[in-house]
């Protein structure tokens, strides 16, 4: 009787797979999973900025180490909005570096941008100075 042989070229799953997410071949791979929570009243504005803030950061050309903190900072924001009493010092702290972050990149002091990254840099800032914290 012949052996089978078979060659996969990619990935090979035997089983259910439930909320999974797969990249292959690939250089950079950015992947989002939906996960709704409830904003603290109060701070959906601060939500919604810091949303479009995270957004945006992928096209902005920043170096790497500056990218990701300020993706992690926008985390931090995004997870304190959500508890049931959002510590303002925190979100405080969280949206002023990212301003700061963005302020260096809006005035042409962060190499590597991409065109238009600093007039988009100025919307954000601006957008994040009309917040009350």
């Amino acid at each position: 009787m012949p052996t089978e042989e078979h060659h996969h070229h990619g990935p090979v799953i035997h089983g259910s797979v439930h909320n999974s997410q797969l990249a292959w071949n690939n250089r950079t791979v950015e992947q989002n999973l939906a996960h709704t929570e409830q904003v603290a009243p109060g701070f959906e504005t601060v939500a919604e900025v810091v949303a479009e803030v995270k957004r945006q950061l992928s096209g902005l050309g920043l170096p790497e180490s500056d990218a990701r903190e300020a993706r992690e900072t926008a985390d931090t924001v995004l997870a304190e909005v959500v508890k049931p009493k959002p510590d303002r010092g925190i979100v405080r702290t969280g949206l002023d570096a990212l301003k700061n972050l963005l302020t260096q990149l809006g005035a042409g002091l962060l190499t590597g941008a991409h065109d238009g990254a600093v007039a988009t840099a100025k919307k954000l800032v601006h957008a994040l100075s009309q917040l009350p914290f």
